[in-house]
């Protein structure tokens, strides 16, 4: 099977997690099929062209459209701001393209429910969907406190960011 294509349609911080996570997956998971990076997609081509340098993609455009549709892409992998999310994910899965897709799926209702329901069609047709939920809570990934600082000190923090200054008891 030849690999994966994958389009990264947004390319600021989620963008460059994801394009490490899409050089390492097959280190990590080896039973999983190949993937290929193929167009990182962004609003402006000068940026974009930056990051798919930087982030070691082939290609770049400046309209997502054109990367969703593109034949040697099979997967889009969506990390825009979440105002976004529901049109890209929706069109890509009507063009056949498994998503993954960052959080929020959504900002209304309506927008999560014709998500749901793109993604019920495209699930009928063999198509697959996603969305990127991280380790954030996971306790070996979170800030621990001193070993110095008493029990009844020790709170959790709801700050996502390791390591975290603001989760070190003053």
């Amino acid at each position: 099977m030849p690999p994966l294509g994958v389009a990264l349609i947004g390319h600021a911080f989620m963008g460059r997690v994801h394009s490490h996570a899409w050089r390492t997956v097959g280190r990590v998971f080896p039973d999983l099929p190949a993937v290929q990076p193929v167009v990182v997609a962004g609003i402006q081509p000068d940026r974009a062209a930056g990051a798919a340098q930087r982030f070691g993609w082939p290609e770049s455009t400046d309209g997502w459209k054109a990367a969703v549709l593109r034949d040697d892409v099979r997967i889009v992998d969506i990390c825009t701001p979440g105002d976004s999310h529901a049109e890209i994910a929706v069109a890509a899965l009507e063009a056949g393209k498994h998503v993954l897709c960052e959080k929020p799926l959504a900002t209304t209702v309506a927008e999560a429910e014709a998500m749901a329901d793109a993604a019920r069609r495209a699930r009928a047709r063999g198509v697959r969907s996603m969305v990127g939920f991280t380790y954030r809570r996971v306790p070996a990934l979170s800030p621990r406190p001193r070993p110095s600082t008493p029990p009844s000190a020790r709170a959790i923090d709801p700050c996502p960011c390791f390591p975290c200054k603001r989760a070190e008891p003053t």
